[in-house]
């Protein structure tokens, strides 16, 4: 009886020994809970079709905006052309498609002439700015003195 209780005291202390060196070999270094991954910064390139489509307008006038934007520096640049129209206003906007949505930005007011056809710059967006625009929720709207939006067009973003 005693050869048995004692190979298996000896069996239960290999199994104890090799479970505690297991746990023991396993630990993880401190340096490796210290580090931490940063998401890849992104670079979007932007682009916006203006037209009648989205104002239900029988507008001619038609307006392409080409752009950047970049997660990192938070800052969006644009060039705007546009032919056949005579904008009063033009504004980047925020909201839903179909709604007036709320202003983001104003890039263009005229003082009565027209004596531009391009227009170019850039902002630095907030975090709330910055999710809207990621969720494609922004449009260009332009106004002219007769139709407030005459033509407009949802910005779209594609990775670079």
């Amino acid at each position: 009886m005693k050869v048995r209780e004692s190979s298996l005291y000896t069996a239960l202390g290999k199994v104890l020994f090799l479970v505690i060196f297991v746990f023991l070999s396993c630990k993880k270094n401190s340096s490796s809970e210290e580090t931490r991954i940063n998401p890849p910064v992104r670079a979007y390139v932007i682009t916006a079709r203006i037209d009648k489509k989205g104002t239900n307008t029988n507008s001619e006038g038609t307006g392409i905006l080409n752009g950047s934007y970049d997660e990192g520096s938070k800052k969006l640049a644009y060039v705007l052309s546009f032919k056949n129209i005579a904008p009063s206003l033009i504004t980047i906007r925020s909201g839903i498609k179909g709604s007036v949505g709320e202003l983001v930005k104003e890039i263009y007011k005229s003082n009565g002439e027209i004596s531009v056809l391009e227009i170019s710059g850039g902002f630095t967006l907030t975090p709330l700015q910055e999710r809207n625009l990621l969720k494609g929720l922004w449009f260009v709207a332009m106004n002219t003195v007769s139709s407030s939006p005459e033509i407009s067009g949802v910005l779209t973003l594609k990775q670079k």
